[in-house]
């Protein structure tokens, strides 16, 4: 019997009278995996009443287990993009969004960016015309009036709405930044998230969720020491993309949490801490 038939009597079996046979059908379609996923969604649309039901209840599992294998795969790589994270953890929510065309548009961006910088040469016209670009022109903001909206979150609804928390603009000012050869990275300070340029001994911070407020390091550490934490350079590296996605992943179950939905609030607490264990096997690998 091939695969499509078995999948086939499967489903057939999905109602049948006997609990044990319809419980054990319902258990082997779920481990069929995704590659029985085009058949079911076929199965789907030609079938109704509780049966749909079940069927609807396979899919949505078969689906979720195979995000949290794309999780895990995307923690165990070692050469993880930032980018890719950020488009996993979109995927939680749109799973049918193309991607491509978003990269596309930060390809834009940067070419934009590129036109209004090429002819500065100090850093500080630099990061001037930068924000002017991101802030005004393009009209990126932090979202006081609706912090915990998930849609903060999405890196494609950050570029479509032009609205994120600090984590999620200053990843998009990043990427953009880096097409255009600007070396900026992220910096993952308690409560913040910001954007550090640094060149040659040059180092200055940017704060996107405030407008590309302009911090330096002095200004950063005094923000360390009145959220209550002990002067520790730990918060002043480099944020690596495996820390950037995770803290993503934490504040989506976050906002699902203060918005009520509960149920995905608790698929990522699960999601979290399997991003936990394989950051624990790979250091106990090592």
């Amino acid at each position: 019997m091939n695969f499509e038939r078995r999948i086939i009597s499967l489903v057939k079996l999905l109602d049948d009278e006997d609990v044990f046979i319809s419980k054990t059908a319902y258990e082997k379609l779920i481990n069929s995996g995704v590659e029985a996923l085009p058949v079911l969604l076929n199965l789907r649309e030609t079938i109704g009443g509780n049966l749909k039901n079940l069927l609807d209840e396979i899919v949505d599992v078969i689906k979720y287990r195979g995000y949290l294998e794309e999780v895990v795969a995307y923690f165990k790589d070692a050469e993880r993009d930032i980018e890719r994270g950020a488009y996993l953890v979109a995927k939680f929510a749109y799973p049918d969004v193309n991607f491509k065309e978003y990269s596309e548009k930060l390809d834009l961006m940067a070419l934009e960016l590129k036109r209004r910088i090429y002819t500065r040469e100090n850093f500080d016209d630099i990061i001037d015309a930068v924000n002017k670009f991101f802030f005004v022109e393009k009209g990126f903001r932090g979202n006081f009036e609706n912090y915990y909206e998930p849609d903060n979150i999405f890196i494609n609804r950050v570029i479509d709405r032009r609205l994120g928390i600090s984590i999620t603009l200053s990843l998009v000012y990043i990427l953009v930044g880096r097409r255009a050869n600007l070396p900026v990275y992220g910096i993952d300070l308690p409560g913040c998230f910001v954007v550090r340029y640094e060149s040659n001994g040059f180092e200055i911070y940017v704060d996107p969720f405030n407008g590309g407020k302009i911090m330096s390091r002095a200004d950063c550490e005094k923000l360390i020491s009145q959220l209550g934490y002990s002067q520790n350079c730990k918060y002043l590296k480099r944020a690596t993309a495996d820390v950037i996605v995770k803290r993503m992943f934490e504040n989506l179950a976050l906002s699902y949490k203060n918005n009520g939905y509960l149920e995905k609030a608790n698929k990522l607490t699960e999601i979290i801490k399997l991003i936990e264990l394989v950051d624990e096997n790979l250091h106990t690998d090592r």
